[in-house]
């Protein structure tokens, strides 16, 4: 009976993340994509690949929040951000709480994807590699049949 209830639960937390993560995409897509991207570099705003291993969730919490707040309190990371992009701050998206761990939790696992994405070999890559192995086996092979002939030496 227990471990019935520990699976269910287990389901019931899943599902809850997945429909976060999502909501978080949803909402990335309608209120970020103007300005932030995840791995394509900056926009208006910072590229975003990677900031949920830079920052700590309370922080990004806080500056999806309330980033004029962030600014107004003297963050000094905000400030530097503010300072990099040509002296533009971030506005406020009027998100609620649920809707800011929704996007982090989105930013969080489009994170873990493109870095998945990044460690392979190129698929454009890989027909080259073949006809490059084949061509060595077939110049491997010429070369001890072309090995074997005796020549006389005068």
């Amino acid at each position: 009976m227990f471990i019935h209830c520990l699976t269910i639960t287990s389901l019931f937390i899943l599902i809850t993340l997945a429909s976060a993560q999502d909501n978080g995409e949803a909402i990335f897509k309608q209120k970020c994509t103007a300005c932030h991207t995840i791995g394509k570099g900056k926009l208006v705003g910072p590229d975003l690949q990677g900031v949920t291993s830079r920052r700590d969730d309370a922080w990004l919490h806080k500056q999806i929040k309330s980033p004029d707040l962030m600014i107004a309190e003297g963050d000094p990371i905000a400030t530097q951000l503010v300072k990099e992009m040509n002296g533009v701050p971030m506005a406020p998206l009027g998100l609620s709480d649920a809707e800011v761990d929704a996007v982090i939790a989105f930013l969080k696992n489009a994170s873990k994807q493109q870095a998945a994405v990044d460690t392979g070999l190129p698929s454009q890559y890989f027909p080259t590699i073949l006809i490059s192995i084949g061509v060595l086996i077939a110049l491997t092979i010429i070369g001890l049949l072309a090995g074997k002939k005796q020549v006389e030496v005068r």
